[in-house]
């Protein structure tokens, strides 16, 4: 059972996530540990009950319709992209792929391609503008992201070598091998969403 201070620490770092103060979950807790002055050994909530509560913060914020609103846009989005890029063997991840959104949630996608380069010039053929690449550099290895927005959404394209198509990652929320989507999937996703 979760401590009071375990569960005040996990709404105030939602809510540092859900306003876009914070945008990592260890990030979150160490400065919810801070605003609540509670001692650096307190129990930390895990990454998925912070997420829960980013999704309950949400909904009361904008409320039920809105957000489903939203997923649907985003997902109509995704559905395009992914078609787009049908050739580079593209997924959804995330909050969009989950449908626990916050209101600064992106549409993030992974796509394969040994040439992010080549990935980038299909994207602009096809008429998407303003692409930032970013290089990131972790302990998996180097990896490029194409962000741009999309009718005020924004997206993010992570751009994987083929030799990590069966690659399993695990989520940084739950620590499990991570959720993805092909298109076919997020296709019958959308579909079950009111239109």
């Amino acid at each position: 059972m979760e401590s009071k201070s375990c569960k005040r620490i996990a709404l105030e770092a939602a809510r540092l996530l859900a306003y876009g103060v914070e945008t990592e979950y260890l990030h979150a807790k160490q400065s919810a540990l801070l605003s609540l002055g509670l001692s650096s050994q307190s129990r930390l909530p895990s990454n998925r009950t912070i997420n829960d509560c980013v999704g309950m913060l949400t909904r009361e914020e904008l409320g039920s319709e809105e957000v489903e609103r939203r997923l649907r846009e985003m997902r109509d989005i995704a559905i395009e992209v992914m078609t787009v890029l049908s050739d580079f063997d593209p997924f959804l991840i995330g909050s969009v792929l989950s449908g626990k959104i916050k209101k600064t949630s992106d549409i993030d996608l992974h796509a394969y391609c040994d040439e992010a380069g080549n990935l980038l010039d299909y994207l602009e053929d096809f008429g998407y503008e303003e692409i930032e690449v970013e290089t990131v550099e972790n302990r998996k290895g180097r990896f490029v992201h194409l962000k741009w927005s999309e009718r005020d959404y924004p997206v993010e394209v992570t751009v994987y070598s083929w030799s990590w198509r069966d690659v399993i990652m695990y989520s940084s929320v739950t620590s499990k091998p991570m959720k993805r989507a092909d298109l076919e999937a997020v296709q019958k996703l959308r579909k079950n969403l009111q239109a």
